[in-house]
């Protein structure tokens, strides 16, 4: 009966743990901040993004994993202390990919690229039309 235990509760942790789905990130930020990379992370238990560049600026923050909706908003906090909002448009057949936008505290407008539609990031779209 220990033996079964364990195998479950072994199973379990596995299924909490261990299974995470995950999507790159670019971010682009209006001021000339340098861009940030990193990724969005769902998990059972959370979801979160991280994204970062190599001068040390961190932007972060979490969201409803759960949602089906092609529409994302969260909140994000930067490590200068700025903070905002974002709104994303996900598409695709597991909502991995998308595109959106969003703005800081202080008035600073990113730009945000999910999945493979960081490989279409200078491709005239509806980026340009809409300038």
């Amino acid at each position: 009966m220990n033996l079964k235990k364990t195998i479950i509760f072994i199973f379990i942790s596995f299924m909490v743990t261990g299974c995470a789905v995950r999507t790159g990130l670019l971010v682009e930020v209006s001021d000339g901040t340098k861009p940030l990379m990193g990724e969005a992370v769902a998990t059972v238990a959370s979801g979160t993004f991280q994204v970062s560049n190599l001068e040390g600026y961190i932007c972060n923050g979490s969201y409803n994993q759960w949602t089906q909706s092609p529409i994302l908003k969260a909140k994000v906090s930067c490590s200068d202390g700025r903070y905002g909002e974002v709104i994303v448009m996900r598409t695709g057949p597991n909502l991995m990919n998308g595109s959106g936008e969003g703005v800081l505290n202080d008035g600073t407008k990113f730009r945000v690229l999910m999945g493979d539609m960081v490989h279409y990031r200078n491709t005239q779209g509806v980026w340009e039309k809409a300038k």
